[in-house]
């Protein structure tokens, strides 16, 4: 969702990006799913993230660290 909402403002168009769940942050929050026991989403997903939307979008200039 972020990627596609950066690329509608990227081409020139309003974006509102919204959070459906309870903590701000999507794939990127670390959440205790077992007790005692501490996930993060952000592993998998960031494999599915292609380099080329990276350099793209300009990513480590934001800030992005791997």
């Amino acid at each position: 969702g972020l990627v596609s909402a950066a690329y509608l403002q990227k081409a020139g168009l309003s974006v509102c990006v919204l959070e459906n769940r309870h903590t701000v942050g999507g794939a990127a929050v670390t959440e205790e799913i077992i007790p005692g026991f501490k996930f993060s989403r952000a592993s998998y997903l960031l494999s599915l993230l292609r380099p080329f939307i990276i350099s793209d979008l300009k990513l480590k200039e934001f800030g992005l660290k791997l």
